[in-house]
């Protein structure tokens, strides 16, 4: 049945179709199992999200289609989060390392932190910003960005968490 499947748009409308027959849900910053799907299939082949058409039809090399496999089956058995399964996640527009010991940054502070805290700032910047148990450190690098004068640290006891937050 699998052998069938060749090409980038092949495995994304498997791996939607596997995802919704399994009943996997989306949460890990992905509104749809398309939009999981999509990110699954391209980072895992490092392509671009914004893939021009014309490569969709693209056949694949016989590798690529053994991890795309495993990947998708892990997914939809294991329930493993597509961030984890290709390492990467997106917040506040800046790419994120993640894996297993870091939560997938999924927060709305991430709007928040795009609007600059206003209007609870009043325009005026913030000196100094702590982001404690920071995880990916996606809040803290996000403010640093937004706040490119403020004294930013990032702290977690977590041995685990802080070899993902670079």
């Amino acid at each position: 049945m699998t052998d069938a499947l060749r090409t980038v748009r092949d495995f994304i409308r498997y791996a939607v179709s596997r995802a919704g027959a399994a009943g996997v849900v989306q949460g890990q910053g992905f509104d749809s199992a398309l939009d999981e799907a999509c990110f699954l299939v391209l980072r895992s082949l490092h392509l671009p999200h914004d893939l021009p058409p014309a490569y969709a039809g693209a056949a694949l090399l016989d590798d690529e289609r053994t991890l795309l496999l495993d990947r998708i089956e892990r997914r939809v058995t294991e329930r493993v989060p597509a961030a984890y399964l290709v390492g990467e996640a997106w917040f506040c527009g800046l790419s994120f390392a993640v894996g297993e010991g870091v939560l997938i940054p999924r927060s709305p502070i991430a709007e928040l932190i795009e609007q600059g805290f206003e209007p609870w700032l009043d325009g005026q910047a913030p000196a100094r910003i702590l982001d404690l148990c920071t995880g990916s450190g996606c809040i803290g690098i996000a403010c640093a960005m937004q706040f490119a004068d403020a004294e930013v640290d990032l702290v977690d006891l977590s041995p685990a968490a802080l070899g993902f937050a670079t």
